[in-house]
């Protein structure tokens, strides 16, 4: 039996453990200083640096959208909205332990998702293990809800979906492409998309002549093109990230391949495509999961589909593809929680996530038990009206072509010259 003064020092120390303990939880900081802090780990350099600003830019734009509308109030409490961020060097194991700074070290309140589906797949365990609420706008690989995490929720189509625009454009022309060659990156988004995708073209009568994937790092597609080009595709889809893209477009407009259709699961809209590639990008097209045309409306911010994109060019000089906006779409996901939750606790508010339905500037906003949105669908778009500008930048038009009525009185290209 313990003695009086051993019992009280035993009592002294597992007292400071649970207080060490207490403020070691995340979502402690908002209680002291009034603000509300977000946790991401992003591609800011290395192979997704490109796309990783466009992500950050979008997050920056809603926080100080929300922040200009005057923060949250919860409980009574008025909080403004920060996101600490962390450079992930476009490598997973980085942002896993990343991530896990932020919990530990930062105690933000809740995540934010990096961008691609590697590092999110990687870091929506983290959350879940945490058991913190992760809003994911830039993974879109189906593995990452196919886990049963009750903390991960995804604003984006998944990437099964993503050629589902481009092959019923392609169906829907005059003499439709017959033949169709799939090449993608080994990585884990690329993989699903055209794995989906080649499913989806013989479901709609397509042989598909061609289907390879190459290792990631790979520099020259000489050989790849060839073996493509052996195969005489009506249409050629590739799967990848902008880098590799523009070399692939580069290497089949110069090398004579010529396909009625060229289309990507990601690449003509990013930043960066047109300006490299210039006229050989013409024609060109993409899934978008959000398009300014689509006209959406926001019914927390008053904010239609085409208001954002000229609020947000005004302060980025800009035109936004659909990152900034699927960024700005998932912290307005914790925004509507918050709200409505009318707490801070990440129970609470993934509970109040889990049954969101509400409309965006990005979309409607519904998730289904694994954590997919299932309220909106996505479309495509084609590369059109190249020109170079006296300063030798590139300008264009990323037109809606898919569904028709987005299309409007626009033409598709096609077949491609």
């Amino acid at each position: 039996m313990l003695s009086r003064t051993r019992r009280f020092a035993a009592l002294a120390v597992a007292a400071a453990a649970s207080i060490a303990l207490l403020s070691a939880q995340p979502g402690r900081a908002a209680d002291t200083d009034n603000v509300i802090r977000f946790g991401a780990s992003l591609a800011l350099t290395g192979g997704l640096a490109s796309e990783g600003t466009l992500v950050k830019d979008g997050y920056d734009w809603m926080v100080r959208e929300i922040n200009a509308h005057g923060g949250l109030t919860v409980a009574g409490k008025k909080y403004t909205v920060e996101i600490k961020y962390y450079d992930d060097g476009s490598d997973t194991p980085t942002a896993v332990r990343l991530t896990k700074k932020l919990l530990d070290e930062d105690h933000v309140n809740f995540l934010l998702g990096p961008y691609g589906s590697g590092a999110t797949n990687a870091t929506s365990a983290v959350a879940e293990q945490y058991k913190i609420p992760m809003v994911d706008a830039h993974g879109s690989a189906n593995t990452i809800y196919a886990k049963g995490n009750k903390y991960i929720f995804g604003v984006l189509n998944p990437a099964d979906q993503y050629a589902t625009p481009m092959l019923q454009l392609a169906k829907e022309q005059k003499d439709p492409p017959k033949t169709i060659a799939f090449v993608r990156e080994d990585t884990l988004f690329a993989n699903i998309g055209i794995e989906s995708a080649a499913k989806q073209a013989e479901a709609l009568g397509m042989k598909v002549v061609y289907n390879e994937k190459y290792p990631s790092g790979t520099k020259d597609f000489s050989t790849i093109i060839a073996a493509i080009k052996a195969q005489k595709p009506d249409m050629v889809l590739a799967g990848g990230y902008q880098g590799d893209m523009i070399v692939i477009t580069r290497q089949i407009r110069e090398g004579g391949l010529g396909v009625k259709m060229l289309g990507f699961l990601l690449g003509p809209t990013v930043r960066g495509y047109v300006g490299t590639l210039g006229a050989l990008a013409e024609g060109t097209l993409e899934p978008t999961q959000w398009n300014a045309n689509m006209g959406w409306h926001d019914q927390w911010f008053n904010l239609s589909s085409e208001q954002f994109a000229a609020a947000f060019d005004k302060e980025y000089h800009y035109v936004p593809d659909y990152h900034a906006p699927q960024s700005a779409a998932a912290l307005e996901v914790f925004y509507n929680a918050i709200r409505k939750a009318n707490s801070l606790d990440p129970q609470k508010v993934r509970d109040t996530i889990a049954s969101s339905t509400f409309e965006s500037f990005y979309g409607p906003i519904k998730f289904s038990e694994g954590g997919i949105n299932v309220g909106k669908s996505m479309a495509c778009i084609q590369i059109q009206h190249v020109k170079t500008t006296g300063t030798n930048e590139q300008q264009y038009l990323p037109v809606p072509v898919w569904p028709a009525k987005l299309r409007g009185s626009a033409h598709v290209i096609y077949p491609l010259k």
